[in-house]
């Protein structure tokens, strides 16, 4: 080897331990991978345990199974006698010695490799062969080494982080080949770590991609990764024609499968991530393929490293690596079989989420999202194509109200806007008062902290399950409702559409009772009755840990922590707030909402303990998350008063002048800890500490800031 070794230390260690067990070896994976690689590092390092020595056979190069003995020989250096076939000769030979065998790409050549495998190990008690293949060679004996791509670094991950990754390693040595002064400085960390995502790990097209360094950079390689096939050319003239192209890789095994083997890769391909037995079915199944058949063809996909299954899970999912899928999509549009498959995909989630508002209410939070989170970037794929121009609206229509709960589930409120305000537009005549009613129930759920929109989204799905006589839609808008009036100061409405709900929702379950009793406190802390809000806050919380709906317990958890502030029990509002951050953190439940709202009631508490510096530590954490959800606005007075206790005036005035002006623009109202524990203080302050004019004049520029600019003043030290 010219080049090093990257990487694999662990699998390294893992084969050389079978060997003195297993004498048969296989190493499976994906082409490119860097199987042979392996299978050589892993002989030069145990040659000195095989008095016979460690022989390669190459076997990329030949079609004919026959020639397989041929090939054997040739390498060990074994002449045909008269009278006795080939493959007899190499079993005498490979009887008297202690070898190690190494048969390299086999997948070509299954059968013949497996046969060899068993006449000679059947006699041959101290030979070991070691095979690598895109597949097993199902030979008695065979102890199946499973390769998996080059470990990645996370999206987002820290510089000093993305430089442990062995695909990030491998990739800057080999840019390094070409451009010896090329480093992995904090500014190309996240550019490289995204070309080694969008590469899977697969070294091979690691290296091809670090081949282009010399004539282009690294951004300008990560632009082009669109159209991998064409960037990476150009590999070693002196390995195999098809370990000199990425395309002709996957050519390499594309040809191996069979009709129906390709039919079915191609069609996984609409798949953007993960996907289920029954998703593959639905795509994949036709007239002439039915969904039995399906099974067994992702089966042989995974056999010949075309398809990963991940068992980890309470069921198997299935997913191919991006580069795969780049591949498979373009036989997609070759086959002309594009729009009809994403048309199949749609429609199956569409089905799928049609239970999922219902499960919701239902099932607990792990069971909910075990069903319906790992199918996040299935939705997202069919949605766009659906509501796309191409698409189909009226399915799109459908499958967005119907995946309305996922958006607030994971902390996606953004997304979620854009996506069910999409759907709103293409609501037409025909189009079902269900899906409307949907519709409108969840996207007043994704902008419920900005009341002028979330109210009047709710009345219209109320007044479409009234028309429905849906009792659960219907009790779910009304809470909804009554939450929002709740904010906007509206305390007389919002009880009275809490009244109609509860019995509606009652009916459901204890989960859904919980849900009305959240609610219901939230109206009674804003109206400033902390005491009857704890009362129905605990209520809430027995019934929510009861019913496994974890997500709204920590919800409930920091509402309870506010009530102790609210009733000035500070201490205790500390240590409350301090316990909730410790579980959300914990959480696989957490939002980025969530976790933000926590650290700035933590934050709120402690400017009034006058910890500031302790205020600004949890505030600079928190608020970001916040402003992410569009939720930060709602902390600006606390900000206000931290900032003129630490004798930043003139912020603290534009702060508090931004603040006003929020809380009208949003047509909402303050909660009472708020107006009374940090407005009123802060007013104060600044009108004592400040000239009138002045005072006017800061206000009013602060009126004028964005949310970010607001954000940006609160922070300073």
């Amino acid at each position: 080897e010219v080049t090093s070794f990257i990487g694999r230390e662990r699998e390294l260690v893992e084969i050389k331990r079978l060997l003195p067990t297993k004498r048969l070896v296989t190493i499976v994976g994906a082409g490119g991978i860097g199987k042979t690689r392996l299978a050589l590092y892993v002989a030069a390092e145990v040659v000195e345990a095989y008095r016979d020595g460690v022989w390669l056979v190459e076997l990329g190069s030949i079609r004919d199974p026959a020639l397989l003995p041929t090939s054997v020989a040739q390498a060990v250096r074994v002449q045909e006698r008269p009278g006795m076939s080939l493959t007899e000769s190499l079993r005498r030979y490979f009887a008297v010695r202690q070898v190690l065998l190494m048969l390299d790409n086999c997948e070509h050549l299954l059968d013949a490799c497996a046969q060899f495998a068993d006449i000679v190990l059947a006699q041959a008690r101290r030979a070991t062969i070691i095979a690598t293949s895109r597949e097993p060679l199902r030979a008695e004996g065979e102890q199946i080494y499973a390769l998996q791509p080059l470990s990645l670094p996370e999206r987002g991950s820290k510089p000093e982080t993305v430089r442990d990754s062995e695909a990030v390693q491998l990739f800057v040595e080999r840019v390094q080949e070409q451009l010896p002064g090329f480093e992995l400085t904090p500014d190309r960390s996240h550019v490289v770590a995204e070309i080694c995502i969008r590469l899977d790990g697969i070294p091979l097209a690691l290296e091809l991609a670090a081949a282009r360094a010399r004539s282009l950079s690294v951004e300008q390689i990560d632009s082009r990764l669109g159209d991998r096939f064409r960037l990476l050319t150009a590999g070693s003239r002196t390995a195999l024609p098809r370990q000199q192209t990425l395309r002709a890789t996957l050519d390499w095994s594309y040809d191996l499968l069979t009709e129906d083997e390709r039919l079915a890769l191609r069609r996984l391909s609409i798949f953007p991530s993960s996907f289920s037995v029954e998703a593959a079915s639905a795509v994949v199944s036709d007239r002439t393929v039915d969904e039995f058949a399906v099974i067994d063809l992702l089966s042989q996909l995974v056999t010949r490293s075309l398809v990963i299954a991940d068992t980890s899970t309470a069921g198997t999912r299935y997913r191919l690596l991006e580069t795969t899928r780049s591949y498979g999509l373009e036989k997609l549009a070759e086959a002309g079989e594009t729009q009809i498959c994403k048309r199949r995909h749609t429609e199956y989630f569409a089905a799928l989420f049609k239970r999922a508002p219902d499960d919701w209410l239902r099932l607990t939070d792990a069971g909910w999202r075990a069903t319906y989170e790992p199918e996040l970037a299935n939705v997202r794929a069919a949605l766009d194509w659906a509501l796309g121009q191409d698409g189909d609206s009226a399915i799109g229509v459908a499958l967005a109200g119907a995946s309305g709960p996922l958006w607030g589930f994971l902390g996606l409120y953004s997304e979620g806007e854009h996506c069910l305000e999409t759907a709103v537009a293409r609501i037409e005549s025909h189009t079902s008062q269900s899906d409307q009613a949907q519709l409108w129930l969840w996207l007043g759920r994704v902008v419920d902290e900005a009341p002028p929109r979330a109210r009047p989204a709710f009345e219209r799905s109320i007044e479409f399950y009234r028309r429905l006589d849906d009792p659960v839609g219907l009790g779910v808008s009304l809470a909804r409702l009554g939450r929002v009036l709740a904010f906007m100061g509206q305390f007389d409405r919002a009880e009275a559409a809490l009244t109609e709900a509860r019995p509606l929702l009652e009916r459901v379950g204890p989960r859904a009772l919980g849900y009305y009793l959240f609610n219901f406190a939230f109206l009674k802390s804003q109206a400033g009755d902390a005491v009857a809000a704890r009362t129905h806050y605990e209520q809430s919380l027995a019934l929510d840990r009861s019913t496994g709906f974890e997500s709204r317990a920590l919800a409930t958890l920091g509402n309870l922590a506010n009530v102790s502030w609210a009733l000035g029990d500070l201490d205790s509002a500390e240590a409350s707030l301090r316990q909730q951050l410790a579980l959300v953190r914990d959480s696989p439940f957490r939002t980025g909402r969530q976790l933000g709202w926590t650290l700035a009631s933590l934050a709120g508490v402690l400017t009034e303990r006058t910890k500031l510096d302790d205020a600004l530590v949890a505030a600079r954490e928190g608020l970001p998350l916040l402003l992410e959800a569009g939720s930060a606005w709602q902390h600006m007075d606390v900000l206000a008063l931290r900032a003129a206790l630490v004798g930043r005036l003139s912020d603290a005035a534009r702060l508090a002048g931004y603040a006003d002006s929020a809380f009208a623009d949003h047509g909402a109202a303050r909660h009472p800890i708020s107006h009374r524990n940090h407005r009123i203080p802060v007013q104060a302050l600044l009108r004592e500490k400040l000239p009138p004019e002045e005072l006017e004049r800061l206000l009013a520029e602060g009126a004028k800031m964005s949310e970010d600019d607001a954000c940006e003043i609160a922070l300073k030290e």
